[in-house]
């Protein structure tokens, strides 16, 4: 059931089949202090149940969303249409979207695979050409613009609704905005728009 090809580790877990939904974050780099990283690590080390799990990407998110420090590239239109393009592109070929939130320094999508590729190779597509084009926008040619390290799980069966509204709402939730419609970082693909009426249990 476990193919070991789509399991590795850097500096968090990853399983990745190909036949499964994920969720996923990635964020500029630069957009998160050392010091935050370090306690984000440290309390990642006092476990790896999913719990510690769920605990440590809650206090990660909270601290992308406050945006205290750091690049917030994402922001600017012109970079988030750089964002959508790719999107677009790997869409067309290897990523079948669900969802997405450009936020101003941080991604989220919700996606399955399809093709040939893994998710990593769909990534390292996804951020090699908006990290080209967007540093041809800001004059950076060569310059760092992603953090290599993503976070991404599969979507257990029957969270699928829960992942995509917590994408959706992620502005919401950073008080950029009231409604999820209104934020134009967000995407949801037409077949999935009903999505967004399911009644969340906690």
């Amino acid at each position: 059931m476990e193919n070991p090809e789509h399991f590795f580790r850097r500096n968090l877990p990853h399983y990745h089949p190909n036949d499964a939904p994920y969720f996923v974050t990635f964020r500029l780099n630069g957009s998160l202090s050392r010091i935050e990283i370090e306690r984000l690590k440290i309390a990642l080390d006092k476990g790896e149940s999913p719990d510690a799990h769920a605990r440590y990407f809650r206090d990660y998110d909270t601290l992308l969303d406050t945006a205290r420090r750091g690049p917030k590239y994402l922001a600017r239109p012109d970079i988030r249409e750089v964002i959508r393009a790719s999107f677009a592109f790997v869409g067309e070929l290897w990523l079948d979207i669900i969802a997405y939130s450009i936020m101003p320094n941080h991604v989220h999508f919700v996606g399955g695979i399809k093709g040939d590729r893994s998710l990593s190779q769909v990534m390292q597509s996804l951020k090699g050409y908006s990290a080209r084009e967007a540093n041809l926008i800001l004059g950076k040619t060569g310059a760092p613009f992603w953090q290599p390290e993503n976070y991404d799980h599969v979507i257990r069966k029957g969270k699928l609704p829960a992942s995509v509204i917590y994408v959706l709402n992620n502005p919401v939730k950073a008080g950029l905005v009231t409604q999820w419609e209104e934020w134009p970082g967000n995407y949801l693909a037409p077949e999935y728009q009903g999505i967004m009426s399911v009644p969340r249990i906690i």
